[in-house]
């Protein structure tokens, strides 16, 4: 599908945010067990990340729908249940709520690659073009906004203006990205520049 077609043609389509979940919205977790960071399993192990309230509704004042895309594949994997994912989901919205924040929407892809391949999983565009067509969004005046590779491979599959969000240096994003085939359109250091870009391109 060309990043044209991908679009929603409709005066009545919307324009969205897109953001990753994990790293991104709220921060990764600690696992003892595998000595690594992951994604929080228990709504107790939600935190936001700095700025992630005022991003969006910094976002959603403009007039964006926020929607979430995440890669889940503990659900295909055996280590995180349905329940539980929906616990971590409401914890979170809870926590935005509580700053005045609020979601219009979070897709999920379930699976991995080990068990079952899928059109959803990121850096594949699924889960936008699921979003575009369920909530007539406009892709081509969309955003996808993530702190890895895959999230700008995704928006940009997907026809979207692209934000990293990130600590690296500059000249080491361009090389990461630039290898990958993935330059996003803007870097920013945090969620506060991730707002500061969207802003500065709107145009309403």
């Amino acid at each position: 599908m060309s990043r044209a077609s991908s679009s929603v043609s409709s005066a009545a389509a919307r324009a969205a945010v897109f953001v990753d979940r994990d790293g991104t919205l709220n921060e990764m977790v600690y696992d003892d067990t595998h000595g690594i960071f992951d994604s929080p399993r228990r709504p107790e192990h939600v935190r936001l990340r700095p700025g992630a309230a005022a991003f969006v509704r910094g976002v959603r004042a403009l007039g964006y729908e926020v929607i979430v895309v995440t890669n889940q594949p503990g659900l295909a994997k055996g280590t995180l249940t349905p329940a539980e994912l929906e616990a971590v989901h409401r914890r979170l919205a809870a926590l935005l709520a509580a700053r005045g924040a609020a979601l219009d929407a979070i897709y999920c892809c379930p699976h991995h690659p080990s068990v079952r391949a899928c059109a959803c999983r990121k850096p594949k565009p699924g889960l936008l073009r699921r979003a575009a067509r369920e909530r007539h969004i406009a892709l081509r005046q969309s955003w996808m906004v993530g702190d890895g590779v895959v999230d700008v491979q995704a928006g940009r599959a997907a026809g979207c203006r692209t934000i990293f969000v990130g600590q690296l240096k500059p000249e080491v994003v361009e090389k990461l990205f630039d290898e990958c085939d993935a330059l996003p359109d803007a870097t920013a250091a945090n969620l506060r520049g991730a707002l500061e870009v969207i802003r500065r391109a709107h145009r309403p």
